[in-house]
């Protein structure tokens, strides 16, 4: 097996987050910009002298990962970038198949007129930069801002533990989802469903909201055939 390349060396600029907050973003980056890849081991060690810092930190950090789906961590072992099989992103899929169409349908019923705008803002930056070249951070913008999108449609059914669920999940695909915005058709297709959904939520039109949010995932479901075996996010990307 090839080695690896080294990791760079990263100075973290203190400000208002944690130490362990600004290292969880880097390695988040370098895991989404292929830096990390899916199933390589991780040294606290190598970590916290590139850093610049103490393990503690590096630690912290790496938890916070484990929790986000990013990273995992065996006793004894070490921890090392999560590598989802078909079977757990199929899981994913499911489950959000069934959670994001819930959020939607109660929202549709309680959304204000400043919900509606802040979503409408938000669609108007993704499709700003949908006009850019492809790049890895237009990407990560797409994404974060993506995934912004969706969780402010969601958050108008006021269910704090619907919408942390929700959110979890988005968070333990989150390598697979960014990579998605590399697709060239990705900005125009996103750009037809967004709308599609704003439009449903001005008309308040709960139950074709969920129909749509359904049919969109179970796609994705679809796409991963339940055979258990490791995918990478250059196989799958949606």
């Amino acid at each position: 097996m090839p080695k690896k390349p080294d990791l760079p060396v990263a100075k973290i600029q203190l400000n208002n987050k944690r130490m362990s907050e600004l290292i969880c973003e880097q390695i988040s980056d370098w895991i989404m910009d292929g830096t990390l890849e899916a199933g390589q081991r991780i040294s606290e060690d190598e970590l916290a002298e590139r850093f610049g810092v103490s393990r503690m930190p590096v630690r912290e950090a790496v938890r916070m990962l484990c929790a986000k789906g990013l990273m995992q961590s065996i006793p004894y072992v070490g921890s090392s970038v999560r590598k989802l099989s078909n079977d757990e992103i199929r899981e994913v899929y499911l489950l959000r198949s069934v959670l994001e169409p819930l959020a939607g349908r109660i929202s549709a019923s309680q959304i204000t007129p400043d919900e509606l705008k802040q979503l409408l803002a938000l669609q108007e930056q993704l499709e700003a930069y949908g006009q850019k070249p492809i790049s890895l951070e237009t990407s990560k913008q797409m994404y974060q801002l993506n995934r912004e999108f969706h969780m402010s449609m969601y958050r108008p059914c006021r269910m704090d533990r619907l919408i942390q669920m929700i959110d979890s999940l988005w968070d333990s695909i989150a390598y697979l989802r960014m990579r998605t915005a590399f697709n060239p058709k990705y900005p125009e297709q996103m750009q037809e469903e967004h709308r599609r959904y704003i439009s449903l939520l001005e008309q308040k039109k709960g139950d074709d909201l969920a129909r749509h949010l359904e049919e969109n995932l179970r796609r994705h479901v679809g796409s991963f055939p339940a055979n258990g075996s490791a995918v990478s996010t250059e196989e799958k990307a949606n």
